[in-house]
C-alpha cells in the first residue's frame, strides 16, 4: 500500500501486459532517456507498433511473461506505472531472468520497484516451479542493485567494462537468486 498526498490508501497490482494497456504515457517512458538510459531501449526510438507488436508476442509466448504494475484507487482507477518481465524461462533448467521498469517518474524511490521484485519472485517459484533467477544492471545503477539486494538476489558475476555508457565503459553485474 502507498499513501499519497491527500492521505487516501493505494493499493499496487501486478497484472499481464494487456494491449489495453499501450498508452500514449507508456509509449512516452520508453523514449525517455532518463527512464531508459540503464537499459538496451535507449537505443530505440519506440512507436506505438512497435509496442503492440512487441506486447503481442509476450502475450503469444509460452516462457515470456510480461507484467504491469498498476497503481489502484479506492475507485478501482487503474494507473500503469512500470512493468517488470519474467522470461526468458528455461524450463529445462527452471531458471529466468527477469527485469523491470518503474516509468512514471512520480513513482520512483517509493519501494515499488521491490515489490514488484518480490512478487515476481512468488509467480516463478508457485506458478511456474522455477528454481534459479537472474537480473542483470550496469554497475553504476545503483538503485537497481539496492531493490535486487533487498530482495536477496547475490551478485554472481562481473563483466568487466561490458557496457559503454555516455562515452565511458562500465562494469556489467549478474544477480542471482536461488528459490527454495
Amino acid at each position: 500500500m502507498l499513501k499519497n498526498k491527500t492521505n487516501n490508501l493505494k493499493t499496487l497490482i501486478l497484472k499481464e501486459l494487456k494491449l489495453s494497456d499501450i498508452t500514449p504515457e507508456y509509449i512516452k517512458w520508453l523514449n525517455n532517456f532518463e527512464t531508459v538510459k540503464f537499459t538496451e531501449q535507449r537505443y530505440k526510438k519506440h512507436t506505438k507498433k512497435d509496442v503492440v507488436n512487441y506486447v503481442k508476442k509476450q502475450i503469444k509466448s509460452n516462457n515470456n511473461f510480461l507484467y504491469g504494475i498498476f497503481l489502484c484507487d479506492k475507485k478501482n482507477k487503474d494507473k500503469h506505472i512500470g512493468n517488470i518481465k519474467l522470461g526468458s524461462i528455461d524450463f529445462n533448467h527452471k531458471s529466468a531472468y527477469i527485469s523491470y521498469l518503474i516509468g512514471n517518474k512520480s513513482f520512483l524511490n517509493f519501494g515499488i520497484a521491490t515489490w514488484a521484485i518480490s512478487k515476481v519472485v512468488t509467480i516463478a517459484k508457485k506458478k511456474f516451479k522455477l528454481k534459479k533467477l537472474f537480473a542483470g544492471t550496469y554497475s553504476i545503477n545503483y538503485a537497481s542493485i539496492k531493490v535486487l539486494k533487498k530482495n536477496n538476489f547475490k551478485c554472481e558475476g562481473i563483466l568487466k567494462s561490458s557496457i559503454e555508457f555516455q562515452k565511458k565503459r562500465y562494469d556489467s553485474m549478474i544477480y542471482g537468486l536461488i528459490l527454495r
